[in-house]
């Protein structure tokens, strides 16, 4: 029987413009089977409500995917998952030094703020790690998880990465820098939730192709830990002029003891590069995090104060995150199953 995980998060958010919210932002639970060395599997569910968001009130499948490692040393991934594009979209959201990941990851990568994808897809990839490197590539459907296809796609991914763990001669730094590239087809493909801003007339029934890259880096020395990307994304409709987008950020995180973590973040962010006016924003956001001693419990707050065309805004954020259950084998918890 496969290894159970799960855990929540309920969040309150105070918005200068917009309603205050009370929410459960996420409960998830994480089925995980197989050795680890050989055929495995993993499953993932959602459920969240009152997050002023389509995905509320409905439990969706995320993840559902089988690794099968090889012989070669190339791991072979299929199903429903994360395409190989960017970093922070793979770091996980229990884990994260902020109470959220950025603006600018969320509507750049691949499936990003695609309907009901929750930045997943179908399809299959193949991973290689060997002396630091790490390249990843992938065929994907190209429509988004849980989205009708409507003729979009295929989509096609590829990631490489180079780096230096801790290790004995390394003990208090380590670093990763990398390069991602995709490529879409686009028959009739809703751009809006990932361009706001424009006209909808342009971005919610796409037909071309969306082209896209992103470039990472990330380091850890001692207590300080950083990381940045950078994304560049051209949406060229089957006729008339292309839609340019970009957004980057960078930001850095301090441990004054292992319970604690201490952030500043600055991003930014613009739907079309080409059009004044349209939407674009910078912001800062500092955040503060403390995980409790002896208990699975993590509490989290951050600031964003946010510069855009339409205005200032500021958001408040603080989480309460409880994790149930950490691989748990469900024979203990169905023993005469």
């Amino acid at each position: 029987m496969p290894a159970l995980t799960s855990y929540f998060q309920v969040r309150y958010t105070e918005q200068n413009e917009g309603e205050d919210l009370l929410s459960l932002r996420r409960f998830k639970a994480m089925f995980d089977g197989g050795p680890a060395t050989g055929l495995h599997y993993h499953v993932q569910f959602i459920f969240k409500t009152n997050n002023d968001s389509s995905t509320d009130d409905r439990i969706y499948v995320q993840d559902a995917y089988i690794v099968w490692p090889t012989w070669t040393g190339i791991s072979i991934k299929a199903g429903q998952f994360v395409p190989p594009f960017g970093l922070e979209r793979f770091q996980p959201d229990y884990d994260l030094d902020f109470v959220e990941r950025t603006n600018v990851t969320t509507r750049l990568v691949v499936d990003g703020n695609l309907g009901h994808s929750f930045a997943r897809d179908l399809g299959i990839e193949g991973d290689w790690n060997s002396g630091g490197w790490q390249l990843a590539g992938g065929a994907f459907e190209g429509a988004g998880a849980n989205n009708a296809p409507r003729g979009n796609g295929p989509l096609g991914v590829g990631r490489v990465s180079y780096g230096r763990e801790a290790g004995k001669k390394r003990r208090n730094w380590s670093w990763r820098a990398g390069l991602a590239a995709a490529l879409r087809r686009d028959a009739d493909q809703d751009f809006s939730g990932q361009l706001p801003g424009l006209s909808k007339d342009l971005t919610q029934n796409f037909r071309g192709r969306d082209i896209r890259i992103n470039a990472f880096a990330q380091g850890r020395w001692g207590p300080l830990r950083s990381q940045g990307e950078y994304f560049r994304v051209w949406f060229q409709p089957a006729s008339g002029a292309a839609i340019i987008a970009r957004g980057g950020y960078a930001q850095v995180a301090w441990l004054p003891c292992g319970r604690c973590i201490l952030a500043l973040r600055h991003e930014n962010f613009n739907p079309d590069v080409r059009q004044p006016n349209t939407g674009a924003s910078r912001q800062w956001t500092a955040a503060a995090t403390y995980d409790w001693r002896g208990v699975p419990l993590r509490i989290a707050t951050d600031y964003s104060w946010i510069a855009a065309e339409t205005g200032p805004d500021t958001v408040w954020r603080i989480q309460v995150q409880y994790f149930l259950a950490k691989r748990v084998d469900m024979r203990k918890l169905f023993p005469r199953f």
